[in-house]
């Protein structure tokens, strides 16, 4: 088993902007190969966000209209971008997943 990281305060854990989006559409990107770009809707807006799953995943293109939870106030993984798409598995280098509401919710709907 991996160890469980430092604790958190619970002040530092209301600093993260989690929310729920809907994939819209994607595409290899020409600019950073390697990499997915990701354009996600969180009600009244839409991000681009850098998904590093194209060796990882076969049928990426099966996310596209799904929901996933996203952490917006961070660095993205490529240079210049933010955001995070929160995702299960790429660390125990298992073929990664997304983490996603249980049925549909509004998107823009945020972690509470």
């Amino acid at each position: 088993m991996h160890p469980i990281k430092d604790m958190v305060t619970p002040e530092q854990f209301e600093t993260l902007d989690i929310r729920v989006g809907t994939i819209r559409s994607l595409h290899v990107s020409d600019a950073e190969p390697g990499f997915l770009n990701l354009l996600i809707v969180f009600g009244d807006f839409q991000q681009a966000i850098f998904l590093d799953w194209k060796e990882s995943r076969f049928e990426y293109e099966e996310i596209v209209g799904k929901q996933a939870l996203v952490l917006l106030n961070v660095p993205g993984i490529v240079a210049g971008t933010t955001g995070r798409v929160l995702e299960l598995g790429t660390q125990d280098h298992l073929m990664p997943v997304l983490a996603c509401p249980e049925h549909p919710i509004p998107d823009g709907s945020r972690l509470s």
